[in-house]
């Protein structure tokens, strides 16, 4: 009677239809958001500010330098203490230079990681939307994957309805 029962419950298990279907697919958030026309906007404007800040701090650099050079030149000619005055304007100058360009870098940081979470933020109700249109259980993130079809990558699908749905993203 065991036997009839094991048999019986393996045959209902194998030969009972499965009742749902779970789509899963996954998608590479880093290619969408260096790939997109809003995202590569993102980062050619965050390429900018970056550029401006390091043109600025280089020549807040230089001009240090020269004063350094002015300094050296007239050690023998000013006296001692006029000198020391001087060297300790020059750090003192230096150390506000050092703050400044900290602040300056803690801000782009902070500018490039609040851009980046509100573009992922407008895309994530095309996600949801394309989700739902195409009766997707889960979407997945690539870098989250160790193996997956092709098939399964809408990538390109979603760049695609981005570049139509999002103009343009500018930096506040």
């Amino acid at each position: 009677m065991n036997y009839f029962l094991s048999i019986f419950t393996l045959f209902i298990i194998f030969l009972s239809p499965v009742s749902s279907e779970q789509k899963i697919v996954f998608v590479d958030m880093d290619r969408v958001v260096s790939s997109s026309k809003a995202g590569s906007s993102i980062f050619e404007q965050l390429k900018n500010i970056n550029d401006k800040n390091i043109t600025f701090l280089k020549k807040e650099e230089k001009k240090f330098k020269e004063e350094e050079k002015k300094l050296v030149s007239q050690k023998n000619i000013i006296s001692e203490k006029n000198f020391q005055i001087n060297v300790d304007k020059l750090k003192s100058e230096i150390n506000i230079y050092t703050q400044n360009r900290k602040k300056m870098i803690e801000e782009f940081n902070k500018l490039k990681n609040v851009s980046t979470n509100q573009f992922l933020k407008k895309i994530n109700p095309i996600l949801t939307q394309f989700s739902n249109e195409n009766e997707i259980s889960i979407i997945l993130q690539k870098k989250d994957l160790l193996i997956g079809k092709t098939e399964l990558d809408i990538t390109d699908k979603i760049i695609t309805i981005i570049d139509n749905e999002i103009k343009e993203f500018k930096i506040k």
